[in-house]
């Protein structure tokens, strides 16, 4: 599949827009934090991930956090997204996100994206580093993106349309931990949360995301 490519110029401008180490995602659908936090996402949350969303958040341990979202939705607005030629859309589809207590702000959020190409290699922002995950990824200390490519006859076609997602973490605090260890944080999560939209969509072989999450190497 032919993409189009961006401007090296452009790519820190794009994941300041979509990704960068500042405040709140611009996510679209999301759940309400005043539903049952008994959902989906609850539940489908692993106790590792979870503790590794308080973390990046910087939440204590013991602080009261509910974790909300409904992945087969967000699954559903990524085959919508697509049909409806939103690729690009800078809007995010909200997946996960933990909410301390049980209402207000997300602490830290999960949303997926149909972007047009993956960024150059060796242009993207400086607090970010690059891994060799999916496509590609990039981890910084509020911010984890994930780059990977999903082949699947939901989108269409005999054999499956192959469609790149991006999906990001993002935080509204910076974390006490250290920034080698929230990048990891950061990592995991994405990789957990992606591996679950990757079999909601029927992705062939999980779009390359191995069973368990280990730390990759640095691209």
């Amino acid at each position: 599949m032919k993409r189009l490519k961006i401007a090296p110029v452009l790519i820190a401008v794009v994941l300041a827009a979509a990704g960068c180490q500042g405040g709140g995602s611009k996510a679209a659908d999301a759940t309400s934090p005043s539903e049952a936090a008994s959902g989906s996402c609850d539940r489908s949350l692993t106790a590792p991930v979870k503790a590794a969303m308080k973390r990046v958040a910087d939440l204590p341990v013991s602080a009261k956090t509910s974790f909300i979202g409904d992945p087969q939705r967000a699954a559903e607005q990524v085959i919508a997204r697509y049909e409806a030629g939103g690729a690009g859309d800078l809007t995010g589809i909200a997946f996960c996100g933990a909410y301390k207590g049980s209402s207000g702000l997300d602490s830290v959020m999960v949303s997926y994206y149909l972007p047009r190409s993956t960024p150059e290699k060796g242009k993207v922002a400086e607090t970010f580093k690059e891994y060799r995950m999916g496509k590609t990824a990039l981890a910084g200390v509020k911010v984890g993106v994930l780059y990977f490519e999903c082949v699947s006859g939901k989108f269409g076609g005999t054999s499956g349309t192959s469609v790149l997602i991006r999906g990001e973490v993002r935080s509204r605090s910076e974390a006490s931990e250290s920034a080698a260890a929230a990048r990891e944080d950061n990592l995991h999560i994405l990789h957990d949360t992606s591996r679950t939209l990757a079999s909601l969509l029927n992705c062939k072989e999980n779009s390359g995301l191995s069973d368990t999450f280990s730390m990759p190497p640095e691209a």
